[in-house]
């Protein structure tokens, strides 16, 4: 019957049909000889061969080239891949300006290289790092049930010093993803913060091509203004340095520098933590400055605890809290205490949006260089280095929902434009996103959603549900019929 039917159906076809099956045909015989040919005559991995050889000659004379400009000058030796990879780009700007406009403009390459692909790395370090964690508490409840075994045993120093070189890259890994955070963070919130600014405003507002094309006269301000074409061409090729170019410190420049690299993410890194800490630093001092007159020589944090402290003790002996439920309200003020300086302008009219910045943006980057900081710092006991990379993943986490947030945010910012009060509610959600407790439930309910299969997850289940409380025609249609026979039934009645 199917060879009967597949007859019939090809004489059913039109000529033209008949050609483009014979075409598709023949091209898929042909490909499949191709790469018969290709696989037998290995030519894949002799070009991949011939790739490596000529990849490390070129390497191997640059880092010689690296090594005689090092024993000049350190600094010029640094700057040196940095300068060939800015006039490289300006090279190719110059005689293929359509490819970068191009490149720039017309593809996502650029949400791609800032933005996307940061958060799949993101991603994947979390569940690395989750799957470490797992492993080694399973190894390490297995060492505890087996008392006669000895931790000085070859197999357990085996697996420590193993779990310690695995538990290092993570260490790596965790570093270098926040620090891109810090800096992406950073600049979005000078850019955000430009554009609120009265007189500076203009420069950070980006506007089309043809926007001022048609006006002669136009103010200083107005040609200060930068195209956006202008904007996304200087963003993917400060991205692409930002976030693919290594850093080229090798022989003696090494030994000069003690291990410090000059990546790009380390060069802006160490200038930017550096201006954050100084602005957080100054905003608390201010902040304690203002209420010095009745805290004395503490600070405002130890203030609000030692009031709370009191209450919370006399609630916890009238059963009415638990302890644990004390030391979640002590330790969700000590997490919110950064977000003082930033409460102020809630208060002030006008000033909310810069709340919501230093909330959403400037504290969050502040904190992760705090972690940053701390993992930093080696030790040599795995389970202090187990708990630093447990805490520094809760950072990794809260950027992963920042970005689903902002998302959500700018989505529907039209709309809150319109909304009363919307920049204050802006601001507590920024501030709740930023518990601990709140960042882990969020993720962890994303990761459930993920492992899940697409008809079990809590969003498909909820979008059922809105759609089966929809009203559908069918029902309309029953609901019609029905009318008309209590109808028909009544008049033959009457």
């Amino acid at each position: 019957m199917a060879t009967i039917w597949f007859i019939r159906y090809q004489k059913s076809l039109s000529p033209s049909a008949i050609y483009a099956e014979v075409a598709v045909l023949a091209a898929v015989t042909t490909l499949w000889l191709l790469r018969r040919h290709v696989k037998k005559h290995r030519y894949y991995e002799r070009t991949m061969a011939w790739y490596e050889v000529r990849k490390q000659k070129v390497l191997k004379r640059y880092n010689h080239f690296v090594d005689q400009v090092g024993k000049t000058s350190t600094f010029l030796a640094l700057l040196l891949p940095h300068l060939l990879y800015f006039t490289f780009a300006a090279i190719i700007k110059r005689l293929l300006p359509w490819l970068v406009t191009y490149l720039a403009t017309k593809t996502p390459l650029n949400a791609f290289i800032q933005y996307f692909h940061p958060l799949y790395c993101t991603f994947l370090i979390i569940g690395k790092s989750t799957q470490h964690l797992r492993t080694y508490k399973v190894v390490e409840a297995d060492g505890n049930d087996k008392k006669t075994a000895s931790k000085t045993t070859p197999s357990n120093i085996k697996r420590q010093q193993k779990q310690k070189a695995e538990l290092e890259e993570i260490r790596k890994e965790v570093v270098d993803i926040l620090k891109y955070w810090v800096v992406y963070a950073i600049i979005i919130a000078t850019v955000r913060t430009g554009k609120l600014l009265p007189f500076v405003g203009h420069m950070f507002t980006v506007v089309g091509e043809n926007v001022t094309k048609g006006k002669r006269r136009q103010g200083m301000l107005s040609k200060l203004r930068l195209s956006s074409k202008f904007v996304e061409e200087i963003s993917l090729v400060f991205f692409t340095w930002l976030r693919f170019m290594p850093s080229s410190v090798t022989g003696q420049e090494k030994s000069s520098l003690k291990g410090k690299g000059n990546s790009p993410i380390e060069i802006i890194y160490k200038k930017i933590s550096a201006f954050v800490k100084s602005a957080m630093s100054s905003s608390a001092s201010l902040t304690n400055k203002a209420a010095g007159s009745h805290l004395g020589s503490g600070s405002m944090l130890s203030w609000c605890i030692g009031k709370l402290d009191f209450p919370l003790s006399i609630l916890v002996l009238g059963r009415a809290i638990s302890q644990e439920t004390k030391q979640k309200v002590i330790t969700t003020v000590t997490e919110l205490s950064d977000l003082i300086p930033a409460a102020i302008t809630l208060f002030v009219p006008g000033c909310s949006s810069y709340g919501v910045i230093y909330v959403s943006l400037v504290a969050p980057a502040f904190l992760s260089i705090k972690s940053c900081d701390e993992i930093n710092k080696k030790s040599s006991n795995v389970d202090t280095m187990e708990s630093k990379v447990n805490d520094a993943s809760r950072f990794l986490r809260f950027w992963m929902i920042h970005a689903l947030v902002t998302w959500v945010l700018d989505s529907f910012a039209p709309i809150l434009a319109w909304v009363p009060f919307s920049t204050h509610v802006i601001w507590l959600l920024w501030a709740f996103l930023q518990l601990e407790t709140t960042t882990r439930r969020i993720y962890g309910w994303f990761e459930s959603e993920v492992e899940k299969p697409l008809d079990q997850t809590q969003t498909m289940l909820s979008v059922k549900r809105v759609i089966a409380a929809l009203p559908s025609s069918v029902d309309s249609q029953k609901e019609t019929s029905s009318n008309e026979a209590q109808a028909e039934k009544s008049k033959k009645e009457d």
